[in-house]
């Protein structure tokens, strides 16, 4: 068990720790770091998966065995070849929409910062966007290698109720588990939580963390993408309104009574929340709740503004709600 545990920050101070630190798929120790570090003490077993994921456990002898999930890298570019006038081409590694860029600050270890840099693809013959990052000069002892991951170097900043930052889409989730545990230290159920790596890339690492820690019942953590116009066959969620409460994700239909459960949790609580439906596949729900002989499963996810942008952006008033209704739906018993 870790002996350098800090002492728990609240629940905004943790999330702009965890935005600040940098985690690209499969270099996620940073974030495991720092994780372990804001673990309140009640969560005793931590250890790490073979593909770089944190586990912890809190146990009880009464309740069900319940996992809060989330994935805790982020959208990086990967070097893909360097040229002689300090220019990387970019291979895009995560979710990351290219018209919305152009210009952004990227930064890569030892802090080494670029400009990213965007050419058009060619819509006839579907030739996607090419990603670079212009160093701006060749820098005296400058070291770039193929395959090294840079991320978004967006700064925190909060303007009244709305937080921008990096990476918050995955680090929402991260954040509220960590404060869910702290808040519900004597709750009549074993806690598990799973930080996932490599969520960009695909759920390979929420399916196995599903399939180690076995619980009975299961809520995936992290942003709901929110869009200025109603997605195609989708449900159209605004910040400020509330948690969303995934009804359908792609292939993912959640848990008739987790989804009544967290209804019931925003009433105690006195907070409203927003259900809604997307064709997208989001937060792993899918992947936990198919692992095993399948795992009665929830999502609930956070409004964001711009995953897949340099600027991220969440009402605050939807993450404490989140985290109130998290703790009132976990303080009593689950009937399952």
């Amino acid at each position: 068990m870790p002996t350098n545990r800090a002492t728990a920050l609240p629940l905004l101070d943790t999330l702009r720790a965890l935005s600040e630190a940098d985690g690209p798929p499969g270099r996620e120790g940073t974030l495991r770091r720092l994780a372990t570090r804001l673990l309140p003490p009640s969560m005793r077993r931590v250890r790490t998966s073979p593909l770089g994921s944190l586990y912890a456990e809190r146990e009880s002898a009464r309740g069900v065995r319940l996992m809060l999930t989330a994935a805790f890298d982020e959208a990086a570019f990967i070097v893909s070849h360097l040229d002689q006038n300090a220019i990387a081409w970019l291979h895009p590694a995560g979710r990351i929409d290219p018209d919305s860029c152009s210009g952004a600050a990227i930064r890569f270890p030892d802090g080494v910062q670029a400009t990213l840099g965007m050419i058009p693809g060619q819509e006839g013959n579907g030739t996607p966007a090419r990603m670079l990052a212009d160093f701006g000069f060749e820098k005296p002892g400058l070291e770039m290698q193929i395959g090294a991951m840079g991320v978004f170097a967006t700064p925190w900043g909060v303007d009244r109720t709305m937080i921008r930052g990096k990476a918050l889409e995955g680090r929402l989730g991260v954040a509220l588990a960590l404060e869910v545990a702290r808040r519900t230290a004597r709750a009549a159920h074993t806690l598990a939580l799973a930080f996932t790596a490599l969520g960009q890339v695909g759920y390979r690492a929420t399916r196995a963390a599903a399939t180690e820690l076995a619980p009975a019942v299961a809520i995936a953590l992290g942003g709901y993408p929110v869009e200025e116009e109603k997605p195609a066959g989708g449900t159209h969620v605004r910040p400020g309104k509330g948690p969303v409460i995934v009804v359908r994700s792609g292939p993912f239909v959640a848990a008739t009574q987790l989804v009544e459960g967290l209804r019931n949790a925003a009433a105690r609580a006195h907070v409203t929340c927003q259900l809604a439906v997307s064709s997208a596949d989001l937060a792993g729900a899918e992947a936990v709740q198919s692992s095993l002989d399948g795992i009665v499963t929830a999502a609930l996810l956070v409004p964001c503004v711009g995953i897949g942008t340099p600027c991220q952006q969440v009402d605050t008033r939807d993450l404490e709600a989140a985290a109130t209704m998290l703790v009132k739906l976990i303080e009593r018993p689950l009937v399952l």
